[in-house]
This record gives structure tokens, sequence and C-alpha cells, in this order.
């Protein structure tokens, strides 16, 4: 393992979150060759934090401290992709809770897909009758009924309840 630093700022470091012992996943917002339109990706998933600043322990009271360096645990070819995306691409860290062990396989986003509707449906390849292909859209499935009730969970202090509302009620 290696101890791979990178700049930060206040926004890239979490508003001052990041404390050593935290755990991250690390974005990259570049424009590839050729491509009309920036992406961000997902480069990192559940990636240590073992200093922020020069600090190796967290602020006792948890508050946020603005630092200019954070100090990441990883392998060499995490270390690699890591500077790479410093140099080529605005990179930002993302919180992780200290439950969260999922490492979710996940495509790049680009700016196209922000705008309502302009996702498209997959195409996948048809086998028709001899060596001829085309192509046909996948069906999207219909959007799934919505329930007969919704649950809301009240938290008032260390006093938890759980309301239901029948769908009639909120018409």
């Amino acid at each position: 393992m290696r101890a791979t630093s990178v700049r930060s700022n206040e926004i890239v470091g979490v508003a001052g979150f990041l404390y050593p012992g935290s755990h991250v996943d690390v974005l990259a917002t570049l424009r590839p060759p050729g491509a009309q339109s920036p992406i961000t990706q997902t480069i990192l998933q559940d990636v240590e934090v073992i200093t922020a600043g020069q600090r190796i322990q967290p602020d006792p009271e948890g508050k946020p401290q603005t630092v200019n360096v954070v100090t990441l645990l990883l392998n060499p070819v995490d270390s690699e992709k890591l500077l790479l995306a410093s140099t080529q691409a605005t990179i930002q860290f993302v919180l992780r809770s200290g439950a969260d062990k999922e490492k979710p396989v996940t495509n790049s986003v680009s700016l196209d897909e922000l705008v309502a509707g302009a996702r498209k449906a997959p195409e996948a390849p048809v086998k028709v009758k001899g060596s001829a292909r085309r192509r046909a859209t996948i069906a999207k499935a219909p959007p799934p009924k919505p329930p007969d009730f919704y649950t809301v969970e009240v938290i008032h202090g260390d006093k938890r309840s759980v309301e239901k509302f029948e769908e009639s009620s909120h018409q």
C-alpha cells in the first residue's frame, strides 16, 4: 500500500469533514479526447484517508477543518489513477458512511445525461434469417405502481414513530 497525497480545498475536501480514518470515493470530471461534453466517472471507491492536512488524528470536537492536502492509502495502480486524474481532471471526494462497504459498478455520466430525457434506451443486436442483422430497441419495463399508502418515520430527539398515510388522504 502507498500513501498518495493530492491537493484539496473546501469543496474537494467535503467542506472540511475529511478526517484521518474517513473513507471516500474519488470522482473525476474530464473531457475525453474527441468528446463533445465532459463526463464524471467514479475512479476509486472506499479509499481510506490517512491524513488530512498534517493531522493524523481527527479533531476531538469533530469540528470541520479545511485542508490543502489529503493523503489516501492506495495500492500502486490506484495511486497512478489518482495522480493522473489530479493532473488531467477535476477530482472530488465523496464521503462514505462507515457502514457502506459496497463497491457498485458505475458508468460515467455525461453532461447530455443531466438534461431530462436525454438517456436513450440501450440497443441490442437481433439475429434474423441468414447472416443479416438489425438493431432493435429494448423496451423499458413499466414503472412500478405507487403504493396505496405512504410511510413516514418521525424522529423527535431520541423518540421515533412511524406514521402511515393512505393515498386518498393526500388528495
